[in-house]
Formats: structure tokens, C-alpha cells, sequence
């Protein structure tokens, strides 16, 4: 079992893709915005009025919240680009195994893994075999 964080700011996609993830024995954290996800993935000093700021932290990273983040590209307020431009910028979670669960064109998804070149893809519409299978396999690479 592990802890899977998704990123997915439609309501009914992401009750679903909980639902599926529950049922294969995982626990699921939803965030319905960017920011949100960034606030409970970063280490706080680094979360300033919704934004997230370039300042490290000294201290101690705790642990993060999740094993594996499934995001989605399309996402309001900033895209999933640039979230994972954050993720993978900071240190603490750089190394967080991602899957991206998209309907984005192949021209975003390219963009996406120019960024974030370890991430996994399902693309939506997707089977529960496809996205538990994309979660076993990115916790297995990062073991």
C-alpha cells in the first residue's frame, strides 16, 4: 500500500480515480488545486500568499505526504508544467515518482517530460488496470 497524492481539479475524475486506488489497496490524498499541492509537498518556508517562493529551507525536511503524485497538465491558475517546474526545482521532492494523467496533447506531454523526464503517463480515458499499473511501476523505480 502507499500513499498516492492527486492532483485533479475535476470533482468526478478525481472521486473516480480515488475510488480505483482505494480499491487496489492504496490511500489517496486529492488536491483540487496547484497550490494547494505545492503547499503540502514544500516545505512551508517556502509557500509565501498562494505562491511558492526560491528560499531554502535550513532546517530539517520532514517527510513528504505521499509516495507517488498523479497530476493532471490541465490544471486552474498555473499548469501542470509548472508545477512540476516547482517539484523539480526544490530539493525535498525532485525525486517524488510522478505520473501524469492526461487527456494534453503530445506537444504538452513532450513539454511536460522535458521537465520531468522519469514521469510516468496515462492517458485519459484510462482503465484502473492502467493507472494502478502506472503507480506499482513508478513505486517499484523508485525504490
Amino acid at each position: 500500500m502507499a500513499e498516492v497524492g492527486l492532483l485533479e481539479d475535476n470533482a468526478r475524475i478525481a472521486k473516480l480515480c480515488a475510488t480505483m486506488l482505494q480499491y487496489a489497496g492504496h490511500r489517496v490524498t486529492i488536491y483540487e488545486h496547484p497550490y494547494a499541492c505545492l503547499s503540502a509537498l514544500l516545505p512551508p518556508s517556502t509557500v509565501q500568499d498562494g505562491g511558492i517562493s526560491s528560499s531554502s529551507p535550513s532546517h530539517t525536511l520532514p517527510s513528504l505526504p505521499v509516495d507517488v503524485l498523479i497530476l493532471d497538465l490541465h490544471l486552474p491558475d498555473i499548469d501542470g508544467v509548472e508545477v512540476l517546474c516547482r517539484l523539480s526545482s526544490h530539493p525535498h521532492t525532485q525525486s517524488l515518482p510522478l505520473i501524469f494523467c492526461t487527456a494534453a496533447t503530445h506537444t504538452e506531454i513532450a513539454r511536460a517530460l522535458r521537465v520531468a523526464p522519469h514521469a510516468a503517463f496515462v492517458e485519459k480515458p484510462f482503465k484502473m488496470q492502467s493507472l494502478t499499473s502506472a503507480v506499482a511501476k513508478a513505486l517499484r523505480e523508485s525504490a
